[in-house]
């Protein structure tokens, strides 16, 4: 069973951070800037929750202009959904996909010993586990192929 701690070993555990105080726009700018889908917020050097381009997005279809007044803290997850470095992928993808939100979240905060080490992505996941069925693959073909013949 292959753990999330897996996940980073090819992957830096850096994560950009916002307050809840900063301006919504710019969560947008920093996601843009470093091309990803989902910022940590922190407070008093404590993550807190989440913020990502689903919420920017939402905030934007339903806001419209009124963006430019909107903070992090308006948006952000209220309930930070969480998983710990030595859960299994499998584990991860189910919070993913079912979780107390009751909706379904992309990118999930890993914790070490309850300090923030990264974040996953559901891309990380589906990255992994392609990899693992391919090799899965090529090793059952490699030994189909080298199968030995029955004497006879």
């Amino acid at each position: 069973m292959m753990k999330v701690s897996h996940l980073f070993q090819n992957k830096s555990g850096e994560s950009v951070s916002v307050s809840p105080e900063e301006p919504l726009i710019r969560a947008a700018e920093l996601m843009v800037k470093h091309h990803i889908g989902s910022l940590v917020v922190y407070q008093d050097g404590k993550i807190i929750s989440i913020v990502s381009e689903r919420d920017v997005m939402r905030t934007v279809g339903q806001h419209g202009d009124k963006i430019a007044n909107t903070k992090v803290a308006d948006v952000m997850a209220k309930n930070l959904i969480t998983c710990d470095i030595d859960d299994s992928i499998n584990d991860a993808m189910d919070m993913m996909l079912n979780n107390a939100t009751g909706s379904r979240i992309r990118h999930l905060p890993v914790l070490e010993d309850n300090e923030f080490i990264g974040v996953i992505s559901m891309s990380d996941i589906v990255e992994t586990l392609l990899a693992q069925t391919k090799l899965e693959n090529n090793l059952l073909k490699n030994y189909i192929q080298n199968w030995p013949e029955e004497e006879k």
